[in-house]
C-alpha cells in the first residue's frame, strides 16, 4: 500500500477504528467481527479500509485464503489493545471521582458455579445492592479458559474459576474449595459393584471424561489409574458423558444431589483422600483493582467464610 497523509494525532474516529480492527483479528477474520458487534460486514470492511487508509498502512490480508495480519498490522493490534485498555482505566477513573461503586462490574464464572453453596452466590448480590445500590453486576457463564483471556484482555473485571493454570498476568486469590466425587452411571461396569472403597487396583485402565483445563480432579483421577479417553469443560456436558455409562467422571457433588432427573448415578467411594477443587477470584496484575472489584472481593470473602 502506499503512504497515505501523515498522521498527525489520533482522532476520535481513529480510536472507534482501531476499536474495530481489535475487534476483527480477536475474532479470527471481517465477518465474525461484524457477527460480534452487531453491524453489517461492510461497515466493519469499510472502517478496516479507512483505518488502513487513515494510517497509510497495510494491516491486513482478507480475501478467498483468509484473514492475515501484516508485520505492521499485529503492532497495530498492540496499539489497539493499548488504547481500549488505557481508555477503561481512565473510564473506571472518571467513575472513582463520584463514589467509585456505580457502573457496571462485569464478572465471569464457569457453568455449575452460581448453584454451589459454599460460594452463596444470591446472597453476595443482595450485600452488593446494599452496600452499592447504583452499581450492577454483569454476571457471564463462560468456560475457564475464557474467564481468564476475558480478564486479562479487561473485558471482565473478575473472575471465578476453578483451575491449576494459572497466568502470571492474572492474580489468583482463593475463595472456597468445592467437594468433587467420582460417579458413573447404570449400565458401567462398577455401578453394581458393592465394594466399600475403590482404589486404584479397581480403576486402573478405567476411561473417565478429564477436563480440557487444568483441574485437580484430573490429578486425582491420574493417581488413581483412570484413563482420559475423551475431554470436556461444561459439567452438563461431562455429566452426560457420565449418564451414557461409558465413563467416570469428577463432578461436583452438591450438583448431583440436586439433580432431579437424568439416569441414575452413583458415587464411588474412594480409597484415600476425596477430591476438592479450590475456587479463585481472578484479577488483573497489571491493573490497580477498583473500588467496586475490591468491595465484591471483600463480600465474596466474607460470604464464603461465613
Amino acid at each position: 500500500m502506499e503512504n497515505g497523509p501523515r498522521l498527525q494525532k489520533l482522532r476520535g474516529a481513529d480510536i472507534h477504528r482501531l476499536g474495530v480492527f481489535k475487534a476483527v483479528v480477536e475474532s479470527g477474520g471481517l465477518s465474525s467481527a461484524a457477527d460480534a458487534l452487531g453491524v453489517d460486514l461492510s461497515t466493519v470492511s469499510r472502517q478496516i479500509k479507512d483505518l488502513e487508509i487513515r494510517l497509510g498502512l497495510e494491516l491486513c490480508q482478507r480475501g478467498p485464503g483468509g484473514f492475515a495480519l501484516t508485520s505492521q498490522g499485529h503492532t497495530a493490534y498492540e496499539v489497539a489493545c493499548l488504547l481500549v485498555e488505557t481508555l477503561q482505566a481512565c473510564e473506571e477513573r472518571l467513575e472513582g471521582l463520584r463514589d467509585g461503586l456505580s457502573g457496571v462490574l462485569h464478572v465471569g464464572v464457569v457453568n455449575h458455579l452460581l448453584s454451589t453453596p459454599e460460594l452463596r452466590f444470591p446472597e453476595v448480590l443482595r450485600i452488593m445492592r446494599r452496600k452499592a445500590p447504583n452499581l450492577v453486576i454483569d454476571c457471564k457463564v463462560l468456560t475457564p479458559g475464557e474467564i481468564m483471556r476475558q480478564v486479562e484482555s479487561r473485558q471482565l473485571h473478575l473472575g471465578i474459576l476453578g483451575t491449576s493454570e494459572q497466568p502470571a498476568e492474572l492474580v489468583f486469590t482463593p475463595i472456597f474449595r468445592e467437594e468433587a466425587g467420582l460417579y458413573c452411571a447404570a449400565g458401567h461396569p462398577l455401578y453394581e459393584d458393592r465394594r466399600t472403597a475403590f482404589g486404584r487396583e479397581a480403576l486402573e485402565g478405567m476411561a473417565y471424561v478429564a477436563r480440557t483445563h487444568g483441574s485437580p480432579t484430573d490429578l486425582r483421577a491420574q493417581s488413581l489409574g483412570l484413563v482420559a479417553e475423551i475431554g470436556a469443560n461444561d459439567i452438563d456436558v461431562i455429566l452426560s458423558l457420565v449418564q451414557s455409562g461409558l465413563y467416570l467422571g469428577f463432578l461436583p457433588v452438591h450438583a448431583i444431589e440436586a439433580l432431579k432427573q437424568g439416569a441414575a448415578l452413583r458415587r464411588l467411594p474412594l480409597e484415600g483422600p476425596e477430591c476438592a477443587v479450590p475456587f479463585y477470584a481472578c484479577t488483573l496484575r497489571r491493573v490497580s483493582r477498583s473500588r467496586r472489584t475490591e468491595l465484591f472481593l471483600r463480600v465474596l470473602h466474607g460470604v464464603s467464610a461465613a
